[in-house]
């Protein structure tokens, strides 16, 4: 998780506090948490044995919404698995923005 906070505060320039705060949702979640080290290190989506939760892979959350970066993606992995039918919603809606 350290990589993932040091990515956050060293080229997001976050704060250590909403860098903590950003990850916390994925402490839970090895699997996307290992996605996403490999996303910091190479940026580019896995293409082999991709993870897929409620059929979707990080590269396709990527074309539908081009405006997240990869720890937003991956956060939005999070919410596929934990609250999928709110997720969905939200792709149905073209991830609208405020």
């Amino acid at each position: 998780m350290e990589n993932i906070i040091n990515y956050l505060i060293n080229t997001c320039n976050q704060k250590p506090n909403v860098a903590a705060k950003i990850t916390k949702s994925l402490e839970k979640h090895n699997d996307i948490c290992a996605e996403l080290k490999n996303w910091i290190k190479n940026k580019q989506f896995p293409q082999n044995n991709p993870l897929k939760i409620e059929g979707y892979t990080a590269q396709d959350v990527s074309k539908l919404a081009p405006f997240m970066d990869g720890v937003g993606i991956y956060n939005f992995m999070v919410t596929l698995r934990e609250r999928p039918e709110n997720a969905k919603r939200i792709i149905a809606e073209g991830f609208k923005r405020k």
